[in-house]
């Protein structure tokens, strides 16, 4: 019997990070027992608690860097 859907299922996403960034990181997570995936999960939410306050219109703050 498959396992039931959940009723908000996680997403997936893509991240591309500085190589010396990634090889500090991985060594980090060799003495550290927290799981990655949970790891980037709680600095996404950290991240998102810390910015509650500010608007989630784009046009209504300064762009912190240039347009591709």
């Amino acid at each position: 019997m498959p396992f039931p859907k959940k009723e908000n299922p996680l997403k997936r996403i893509t991240v591309t990070v500085d190589p010396d960034d990634y090889r500090k990181w991985i060594r980090w997570l060799a003495v550290e027992t927290y799981p990655p995936r949970g790891l980037i999960r709680r600095a996404m939410k950290e991240f998102l608690d810390r910015h509650r306050d500010e608007p989630l219109d784009p046009l209504a703050r300064p762009r912190a860097h240039k347009p591709r």
